[in-house]
């Protein structure tokens, strides 16, 4: 080995810089090839397919959990006959729904047949809660009402 490197030496002119690479090149790739892979080490069994498919995995979206307010818990457990859970009524919440506004699109759904997507894609639609309730053949009135009498049961029933 010595020998090949003094004779690659002699070969090339090459300044002091250039004579420091070579040698720590060289002594790189003879103490590569005298230790052997460790097979516990987990970056030396990575090909490119591999880490494009770890890549890809990392890079998926997971579902962020819902972070559930107290007033959703307390609504979903109040009024158990809407059969809506807490998670759910959160996800409602979450599309920028007030607390009032959360338990008349329930309501109006309820009462009309229709989902609560449907009612929101109304309210966002800048329609008011009269509108809508005109639309789907609803008492107004009464929705007002029961929404009242439902958010002092929920207030109420947080404080238990």
């Amino acid at each position: 080995m010595k020998r090949r490197m003094q004779h690659f030496l002699n070969m090339l002119p090459l300044d002091k810089i250039g004579l420091i690479i070579v040698l720590v090149l060289c002594a790189s790739s003879e103490l590569k090839a005298q230790f052997p892979e460790n097979p516990n080490n987990p970056f030396s069994q990575l090909d490119d397919d591999k880490f494009k498919e770890a890549e890809k995995k990392s890079k998926e979206k997971k579902p962020k959990p819902v972070i559930i307010e107290p007033f959703c818990k307390n609504l979903a457990e109040s009024a158990t006959y809407w059969q809506i859970s807490a998670e759910n009524l959160q996800i409602y919440k979450n599309k920028g729904l007030g607390y009032t506004e959360l338990v008349k699109v329930v309501l109006i759904s309820k009462k009309s047949g229709k989902t609560v997507d449907d009612v929101i894609k109304k309210r966002n639609t800048e329609e008011t809660f009269k509108k809508i309730c005109q639309r789907y053949n609803v008492d107004y009135e009464q929705i007002k009402v029961e929404t009242k009498k439902i958010m002092s049961e929920v207030k109420i029933y947080g404080k238990k």
